[in-house]
């Protein structure tokens, strides 16, 4: 299987990077908290920064990865589209290189039933992983599952690696470069099923239910030992089951909906996230009883046109006693708006809490001084300034 599908991935990619870049528009919507969803139309182009006096190659090639999805076939009639770009070729120190090849329908399948997944390799660990996910949206959608406002029952089921010391138990499987290097062989591959519901209002209110089976195998030189009466025990898996329950909140929240995105307009206003997961014994195979709550505030503060400000805060609580991967980690952070906020100096599982304070703050200047020396303003060169901190401990 292995020798058919790096082949296959390499000729598709040649197809879609040399295909006809003919327009054609696709409608989406732009909608906020306080008004009904205005129809736009743009630009099959998936990202809005066109470099229209560039030669058509670097155009289409730029234009290839950083739309992150592009249709299979005809624009006009495409049903499915070939993803994400930017996760195709990657590396880690565990799989050594990973090709990953996606593919997602659209609303010219079904405008309320929509199918994704992704089947992945690695090279060193020599290990086939995928995802699968069906969602059905309650309203009817313009294009893709994910546009405002989400109502939505989804069904998942993954196979891939994780790292707890460095994902958010509820976060896609999507870093990039950076790929587990902080763990250092310290990962797991994880099997896990999960129904979910969720839900997004206009006055920027959204909740998020779920029910999760999940099964963390360790891998490299990670073991899941435990002492009883002073004999060390030592299991090849850990079996959770869990339900919980997210809430978030803006005050103000518009989106400007895009072929396989949304992308925010309002920034400035603070978003915040509450959320309760418990894991069951005896349910659906688990085998751990726990509790664990989360609270997250993030807000952008603009010093004028001179700069701006990203602030992340959280707060993150285990109330039972759980084996090490259930504990949690600075990198393990709600992803939002503002996800440039990762710890990068420290080993993935060196930091371990039950309780946790989390504190990110980062500068980038926009009119300051590097934008006043004419090269460096052309090369698009930046101050940025990065400050973060954790505390937490073992109760």
């Amino acid at each position: 299987m292995k020798k058919t599908f790096i082949p296959l991935l390499l000729w598709m990619l040649c197809g879609l990077l040399f295909a006809d870049d003919t327009k054609s528009t696709v409608p989406v919507s732009r909608a906020s908290h306080d008004s009904h969803a205005e129809t736009l139309s743009h630009s099959q182009a998936t990202s809005p920064e066109k470099s229209e006096g560039s030669p058509g190659f670097l155009k289409r090639a730029v234009n290839f990865v950083i739309g992150d999805w592009v249709p299979l076939g005809n624009t006009e009639t495409n049903r499915f589209d070939f993803g994400r770009i930017q996760t195709l070729p990657t590396y880690n120190p565990i799989e050594g290189v990973r090709l990953r090849a996606g593919i997602a329908s659209n609303s010219r399948l079904n405008p309320y039933l929509f199918v994704k997944g992704y089947v992945a390799y690695g090279f060193r660990d020599q290990r086939f992983k995928y995802r699968g996910e069906a969602t059905y949206s309650f309203t009817k959608k313009m294009y893709h599952e994910e546009e405002f406002p989400k109502n939505n029952l989804r069904l998942v089921y993954e196979n891939d690696l994780y790292s707890p010391g460095e994902m958010h138990p509820r976060s896609p499987n999507d870093l990039l470069l950076i790929t587990y290097r902080r763990s250092l062989n310290e990962a797991t591959y994880r099997d896990f099923g999960e129904i979910n519901y969720e839900r997004e209002y206009r006055n920027g209110l959204a909740h998020t239910l779920w029910v999760r089976r999940s099964r963390l195998q360790p891998q490299g030189e990670l073991v899941f030992e435990w002492l009883n009466d002073e004999v060390v025990n030592r299991s090849d898996a850990l079996n959770t089951a869990e339900v919980g329950i997210q809430l978030r909140y803006s005050v103000r929240e518009a989106y400007d909906q895009q072929r396989r995105k949304r992308k925010p307009l309002e920034m400035t206003s603070p978003v915040f996230f509450l959320s309760h997961s418990m894991g069951i014994d005896n349910f659906l195979g688990g085998e751990v009883p726990f509790h664990r709550t989360e609270l997250s505030v993030q807000k952008r503060f603009l010093l004028g046109n001179a700069a701006r400000i990203d602030v992340v805060g959280e707060a993150m609580k285990v109330w039972n006693a759980v084996p090490f991967p259930l504990l949690v980690y600075p990198n393990q952070r709600i992803r939002h708006h503002i996800e440039n906020n990762a710890f990068f100096l420290s080993r993935a599982l060196e930091f371990v809490a039950d309780e946790q304070l989390t504190l990110r703050m980062t500068f980038i200047g926009e009119e300051l001084l590097l934008s006043r020396v004419s090269l460096l303003n052309r090369l698009r060169v930046r101050e940025l300034i990065s400050v973060r901190a954790a505390y937490g401990r073992l109760s």
